[in-house]
């Protein structure tokens, strides 16, 4: 079995690799999983790759096992894609290609359009165009926000639609935009092909290894970090303002959950598309109580309505003009859930209550928010 994947040094993609690897020893598969990573810096390819199968977060099956067996699994490519020869892509023939690589970026500045649709978009495009005359099937890593602003039960096809899709920023558009070209392209070669959307991926949830472990603290988490370290530096607490729609919650999955649901999925000829998320959501007034009690911020107010106002002071200010303004979107949005029977006949959904979610912050709070950049 051949894999190609994109992203192994990313949040979801580490741990993508590491099922892959976890399937090929236990299924005895002779597998090659090539990894399309580049240097970064002075920073071989290799040893990035390395370093995440020998460090304390790794999981501990593969820790056993030794870099030297897993290495002998994996293939580095390290190419610019426009340098790639059909010579050199031959090797792939009948390879899977799981597209996990990707660029979060919830802004809505206008300036970041042009960088997230090209970190989104065009890259996917000019990788699919050089990988789909030797790939077997194509599988892309999109979100379950591609949806955009929607209300009610959501299912898993978001392309055969009877309405437009309102989108909330440049990440949501470029993600559905990849999806919409991977389904046209792959349609008219008929390759196969598969969406996988995760929601907002939290940490690890499944057993007691490294639980509530994330390498990168996006999203929700990023709320807790701006709180977490202005309770710190300031004496006194500024009141800050939230307007939130007090029934909406926010989606949020484990990343160990995603990464094997997409290996026990990517084989299978009978989904083409799949939301890779909870079965419900985490409400968000309760939601921010909680982050806000972790991080020993104790002055803020919840707003009903959508309502512009007036920074009453430096805190509120700061916040709105940094992370605020890019999670507001969200805060006021319909409240929605997605359809998971499908889903969690694959494998069932862990549990998130608020002692989870506590713990998730508490983790990040206890590693000071602290990224791991391999």
């Amino acid at each position: 079995m051949k894999i190609i994947l994109t992203g192994a040094t990313g949040v979801l993609g580490s741990h993508i690799m590491y099922d892959v690897l976890e399937h090929f020893i236990n299924n005895n598969i002779q597998g090659t999983l090539f990894l399309i990573t580049r240097n970064k810096g002075k920073v071989a390819a290799k040893d990035r790759i390395t370093e995440l199968l020998s460090s304390h977060y790794t999981p501990k099956f593969l820790l056993d096992k030794g870099t030297t067996t897993l290495l002998k699994y994996i293939t580095i490519i390290d190419a610019d894609l426009a340098q790639l020869e059909n010579t050199a892509l031959e090797q792939l023939k009948g390879a899977y290609f799981i597209h996990s690589a990707g660029y979060v970026n919830l802004s809505t500045d206008e300036d970041q359009k042009e960088k997230i649709f090209h970190e989104n978009a065009s890259i996917t495009k000019a990788i699919f165009k050089a990988f789909s005359p030797f790939i077997k099937k194509f599988i892309y890593i999109s979100t379950a926000f591609s949806s955009g602003a929607r209300s009610g039960l959501i299912a898993n096809d978001f392309h055969n639609l009877e309405f437009q899709l309102d989108h909330r920023n440049a990440y949501e558009n470029a993600k559905f935009h990849s999806e919409a070209f991977v389904i046209q392209q792959c349609s008219q070669l008929q390759l196969p092909y598969q969406i996988l959307r995760p929601s907002v991926i939290g940490g690890k949830m499944l057993g007691l290894e490294n639980r509530y472990f994330i390498p990168k603290y996006m999203v929700f988490y990023l709320m807790a970090k701006f709180f977490h370290f202005t309770a710190q530096r300031k004496a006194f607490q500024e009141n800050v303002r939230f307007t939130i729609n007090e029934n909406t919650g926010l989606n949020i999955i484990p990343v160990d959950y995603v990464s094997k649901v997409i290996v026990k999925t990517f084989q299978r000829t009978d989904i083409t598309q799949l939301n890779i998320v909870h079965n419900e959501s985490f409400n968000l007034v309760k939601g921010l109580q909680l982050i806000m009690k972790e991080v020993g911020y104790t002055n803020f107010s919840i707003l009903p309505n959508a309502l512009d106002f007036d920074y009453k002071n430096t805190i509120e200010k700061l916040y709105y003009e940094s992370i605020g303004k890019h999670l507001k979107p969200y805060l006021t949005s319909a409240a929605n859930e997605y359809d998971t029977t499908l889903l969690n006949s694959i494998l069932e959904i862990p549990k998130l209550d608020a002692e989870s979610f506590t713990d998730m912050i508490r983790y990040a709070r206890l590693h000071n928010f602290k990224d791991i950049n391999v």
